[in-house]
Parts: C-alpha cells; structure tokens; sequence
C-alpha cells in the first residue's frame, strides 16, 4: 500500500528526534549534506513537495532512527 506522507508530521517528528539527539538544525544540515533552509522548511512542513526518500533516509540515519519511524503516522513519539 502507498500513502502519502504528510511534510507537517515528518517535520514535527525530524524536529523532535533531532532535539533528542542533541543536534541543531545546523548541524543536522551539516551532516545529512542538506541545506540549512531546507531542515527549517522541512521542520516547519513547508515543503511544497513530497521530501524525498534519499533525504529522508540520510536524516533518519545520522537520527540513529528509522525510515519508518519518521514515515509512519502511526508511530508516536513520546517525549520527556
């Protein structure tokens, strides 16, 4: 089955996994080889298109998390 993955969601749930792992968005750019502009729009779920699944796999590596961790609307995160 393919859903559609909504950039509001994957930017809450990159934000979140980011901050738990200690990393700015500037350094999450740095090591993903992503544009700083393009974290912050990713996060803030302005991205006009779907983010694509390279990106979203280098993210999810340098996260020390999966693909579908970031991906799945079912997974939640719980923080704190």
């Amino acid at each position: 089955m393919i859903h559609k993955i909504d950039n509001k969601t994957l930017g809450i749930k990159i934000s979140c996994f980011r901050r738990l792992k200690g990393y700015t968005q500037s350094q999450l750019a740095e090591r993903t080889g992503v544009s700083l502009s393009y974290i912050a729009k990713i996060e803030g779920g302005l991205v006009s298109n779907c983010v694509s699944l390279p990106v979203i796999n280098n993210i999810a590596k340098e996260l020390d998390i999966s693909i579908d961790d970031l991906v799945d609307s079912n997974k939640k995160i719980i923080m704190g």
